[in-house]
């Protein structure tokens, strides 16, 4: 069993659809979405523990790297998450750069196909793009006042039909995810 815990539960959501689709469905994915990443670092540690009992065997926490420095982002995870919980050489720290948005950004045909009528340009480096959420978000609003996207709702919906090596090529911070989950096969 792989655990995944993140910031908040569509985060988790969308790392448990990106995880099937690299190992496919048989693979049993415990998942926890906090209310931020306050919480996440404060109560990571414990729900790490839990899984652990209930049988994780991988775990994967995932911390947006909002406006920090992404390397100092996963050594606060590592010091106040991973190390606290005992689970160290098991365990991948992903730290998308801004945030997880960034990575669907990277393939605008798996945007299209969720949202046929968002019709997003190509962006060659995504997580250049601050506060891609946002941004996402304002580039959806197509001759409406409410956006046509909605990142609880369409992350794990087009993280279903994203090209993860197209991801992974666009978003480095993306690639540790992907090597992590493909070596738990």
């Amino acid at each position: 069993m792989i655990a995944v815990l993140a910031e908040d539960k569509s985060d988790a959501d969308t790392l448990v659809v990106i995880i099937r689709a690299l190992l496919g469905n048989g693979i049993k994915i415990a998942h926890k979405g906090f209310h931020g990443c306050g919480e996440l670092c404060k109560k990571g540690a414990v729900h790490i523990e839990l899984f652990k009992a209930k049988g994780a065997k991988k775990f994967i926490v995932c911390h947006d790297s909002d406006r920090s420095i992404p390397s100092e982002v996963e050594t606060k995870v590592r010091r106040e998450i991973i190390i606290p919980s005992g689970v160290n050489a098991d365990a991948c720290i992903v730290v998308p750069v801004q945030e997880i948005e960034a990575w669907i950004i990277a393939d605008e045909k798996a945007i299209s196909r969720v949202i046929p009528s968002f019709q997003l340009n190509p962006v060659a480096h995504p997580e250049t793009r601050e506060s891609p959420k946002e941004w996402l978000e304002n580039q959806s609003r197509v001759r409406t006042v409410r956006p046509l996207y909605s990142h609880a709702v369409h992350n794990p919906r087009v993280a279903a039909h994203m090209d993860y090596e197209k991801v992974a090529m666009k978003c480095p911070s993306f690639r540790p995810l992907m090597a992590f989950v493909r070596a738990c096969a």
